[in-house]
């Protein structure tokens, strides 16, 4: 497949995602939270989380608003991080920046589908914004809803 083919397809499952992400919501009762935001262009995420019995995401919803970037970066790190031991979400995280700072889609998975955003530095954030959620949402103590 030649690079405009993965481009559309990458555009495709940004523009699926984006329209109808998936796990968006709140989850309702005990749950470790947090949120992220970013003032330059409005995106907000808030992350809900439960940990199963053996310590790994259980249950995921994200709540955000933003730009259709921000949105489909939720919806996709949602499904990646399901049912994964919270220490391997800090190296995805760190995979995307790093993928997005390079321009390179290698060992992203369905995560490449954001690397169109690599030649635009100010869109980097709208991508990122809910990983830093879900990392601190990880590092949260559960509460209420």
């Amino acid at each position: 497949m030649g690079s405009d083919a993965f481009s559309a397809l990458y555009r495709d499952q940004v523009l699926a995602h984006g329209r109808e992400p998936r796990q968006a919501g709140r989850l309702d009762g005990r749950a470790r939270r947090a949120s992220a935001s970013n003032a330059l262009c409005g995106d907000r995420v808030a992350v809900s989380l439960r940990l199963g019995d053996d310590g790994a995401i259980a249950e995921l919803r994200h709540d955000s608003e933003g730009c259709l970037l921000c949105l489909a970066s939720a919806s996709l790190m949602a499904g990646r991080v399901a049912g994964r031991p919270p220490r391997d979400v800090a190296p995805l995280a760190d995979a995307l920046r790093d993928a997005l700072a390079r321009g390179d889609e290698s060992g992203l998975g369905e995560l490449a589908a954001l690397i169109g955003a690599a030649p635009y530095p100010s869109r980097h954030r709208c991508a990122l914004l809910p990983w830093d959620a879900l990392l601190a949402a990880l590092d949260a103590p559960e509460t209420d809803a």
